[in-house]
C-alpha cells in the first residue's frame, strides 16, 4: 500500500481537506507505522498526525483500535503469496501454504503477533482455505479431518514463527548462541553431559532447516493418518461384503 501521511496532504498545509480521508489510507498509514516502529506505536492520535486530520475523523472510517487491528491483519493477508493449481497434491498444497505463511510473517515481522492474536482472515485467504480443503478432499480426506489437518499445519507455522521472529536477525542469533554457551558452561558436565555435547547445535532451533524438518514430519504423520483411514475403510467394506465380523477380544 502507498503511504498516506500528512506529508502528502494537498497544499502542504499539514491538514487534510474535508472528505479526502478513506479507510484504505488509514490502514496504509497504520501499516507504515507498525513496520517502522512496531505495533505498539499504532494509535489513533499517532495516525491522525500522520494523516493530517483530527482523531475524530478516523472514527468515521474505523470503529476503534480493535477494528483497526483486524483491518491490519486482513491487509497483511491480502494477495496471499501462494500459487494454486487443481493438480497440486494435498501434501504439497499444505507444505506450500505453510512456507508461504511463514515467509509472509517474517516479512511483516512487527505484525507477526497480530496474525496470531487477531482473526487470521481476508478475502484472498478464504480462497486459499477453500483451495486447500478441495485438494485434501480430492485426496481422500473427510472434510472434518481435513480441517483438523489444516489447523495442525497452521498452528505449527504460527507457533514456530512466533518463536523464531526475535532470533532470526544475525545479531540475535549470535547473542542466542552466546547465551546458550554461557548457560551450559555453568552446569556441571558430569550431571549434564548431553547438554554439554549438544551446546553447539541446540541454538539452531530457529532456522529454516528446523522449520522444514518439523513440517516434513508433521506432513508425513498426516499422510500416514489418511493412509491408515483408507485401509480401515477398505477392511470394513470387505467385512460387509463377506459377512465377516471384526476380530478382537470378546465383550
Amino acid at each position: 500500500m502507498p503511504k498516506a501521511s500528512a506529508k502528502s496532504v494537498p497544499g502542504g498545509s499539514g491538514r487534510r481537506p474535508r472528505g479526502s480521508l478513506s479507510r484504505p489510507q488509514i490502514v496504509a498509514a497504520a501499516l507504515d507505522v507498525a513496520r517502522d516502529e512496531g505495533l505498539e506505536a499504532v494509535s489513533m492520535p499517532r495516525l491522525a498526525r500522520e494523516l493530517g486530520c483530527g482523531v475524530m475523523s478516523l472514527y468515521g472510517h474505523v470503529r476503534n483500535k480493535e477494528h483497526l487491528l483486524e483491518l491490519l491483519a486482513g491487509a497483511v493477508l491480502e494477495n496471499f503469496p501462494l500459487e494454486r493449481s487443481d493438480d497440486t497434491h494435498w501434501r504439497q498444497a499444505l507444505a506450500d501454504f505453510s512456507l508461504a505463511l511463514r515467509r509472509l510473517m517474517l516479512e511483516h515481522g512487527a505484525l507477526a503477533e497480530l496474525l496470531i492474536t487477531r482473526r487470521m482472515w481476508s478475502a484472498d485467504l478464504a480462497e486459499v482455505f477453500e483451495w486447500l480443503l478441495a485438494r485434501m478432499v480430492a485426496g481422500g480426506w473427510p472434510l472434518r479431518e481435513a480441517v483438523r489437518a489444516y489447523h495442525a499445519v497452521q498452528t505449527y507455522t504460527l507457533g514456530f514463527v512466533l518463536y523464531e521472529i526475535d532470533r532470526t536477525p544475525t545479531p540475535c542469533q549470535e547473542e542466542h548462541r552466546a547465551w546458550w554457551r554461557r548457560t551450559v558452561a555453568d552446569l556441571p558436565p558430569e550431571s549434564f553431559p548431553l547438554l554439554h555435547a549438544a551446546v553447539g547445535f541446540v541454538p539452531e532451533g530457529a532456522q529454516d532447516e528446523q522449520f522444514v524438518w518439523g513440517l516434513e514430519r508433521l506432513l508425513r504423520g498426516l499422510e500416514t493418518e489418511i493412509a491408515d483411514s483408507a485401509d480401515d475403510g477398505a477392511d470394513d467394506m470387505k467385512r460387509r461384503r463377506t459377512g465377516a465380523t471384526p476380530s478382537g477380544p470378546p465383550p
